[in-house]
């Protein structure tokens, strides 16, 4: 995402934005062919970079179709809301087409879609003047590199310790590996010209709170995703089909509270915003950990997707 932020910046979003979704599309022909579970793996991974292509680009794109403050606002929200929306739906219609068929035709339907809409929105997208890109036309390659690599150890250490524990060599070294590539990348981002996170931006009052803060909205999203996910199947014995349907709820509240967050961020305080955010997150995250047998999925996991889902963005 921040290679593709910076190539955004630098260039235009909407290239990076078709160019995101033909690597989702036409990847996903080789992984519905796949022959073995390494090489869905490792395609799913590099399909993993066209999406993070897109969700930069996006909202650069619709940061300059909206200049005023509310309408840009509302226009998040909607965004926001559709993205929620087809999380949902996605997870329902790949669990009918892989309980009908097989789990190949959801990637082949995936390539039939995106494909044929990334060829259309490269003539249907405006094409803004990019002021950015005739001021700043360098790529911070070294620091995007060491930044990336640093992650992909960070990542893969922690989820390595749930199963080798902590002090295995296996997690140790990855994780020691990786703060060393995250301290080479602030080094990096010291000396180089243009670099893709200017040391300066830390030292700005609101950037470390809200990068935090967007940091717990990922955690927390994705923990009430996947985690649910292994309750339902694992632990409720839930086939495939029947735990996508009752993520339905999940995208109805994610589309109705996007919509709301983004009709009331112009009417309260930003601070009022950001802590209420966490406040009801927490309120979430507490209902589903309540959340211990499947009679109580109506009376806390959907009142914690609501509340949780509240937090604005």
């Amino acid at each position: 995402m921040l290679i593709s932020g910076r190539l955004s910046d630098i260039f235009h979003p909407k290239p990076v934005f078709v160019a995101g979704f033909l690597v989702i599309g036409l990847l996903s022909i080789p992984i519905a062919a796949s022959v073995s579970p390494i090489m869905v793996i490792v395609l799913r991974a590099f399909q993993g970079i066209g999406a993070a292509m897109n969700v930069p680009s996006a909202v650069a794109m619709i940061s300059m179709s909206f200049p005023d403050r509310e309408e840009r606002s509302r226009a998040y929200a909607v965004y926001g809301a559709f993205g929620a929306i087809g999380n949902c739906l996605g997870s329902i219609i790949g669990g009918v087409i892989s309980s009908q068929t097989s789990w190949r035709w959801v990637f082949y339907v995936i390539a039939m879609l995106v494909i044929p809409f990334a060829l259309v929105s490269w003539f249907i997208l405006p094409t803004h003047t990019n002021h950015i890109a005739e001021e700043r036309k360098n790529l911070d390659w070294p620091g995007v590199f060491s930044l990336t690599i640093g992650l992909i150890l960070f990542v893969f250490a922690v989820s390595q310790a749930s199963a080798i524990g902590w002090k295995s060599p296996g997690v140790v070294a990855p994780l020691v590996l990786s703060i060393v590539m995250f301290g080479a990348f602030l080094s990096i981002e010291s000396i180089v010209k243009d670099p893709a996170l200017p040391p300066r931006t830390w030292t700005n009052k609101n950037f470390t709170p809200l990068f935090f803060y967007a940091w717990s909205i990922y955690w927390w999203y994705l923990a009430s995703e996947l985690q649910l996910v292994q309750i339902f199947v694992d632990l409720w014995n839930f086939s495939s089909l029947s735990a996508a349907v009752r993520y339905l709820p999940l995208g109805i509240s994610g589309g109705a509270t996007s919509l709301l967050t983004g009709y009331i961020a112009s009417k309260l305080p930003r601070q009022v915003l950001l802590v209420g955010g966490q406040v009801l997150m927490v309120v979430g995250a507490t209902l589903f950990a309540l959340a211990d047998d499947p009679s109580k999925y109506w009376s806390y996991i959907v009142p914690g997707w609501f509340w949780g889902l509240l937090e604005p963005l």
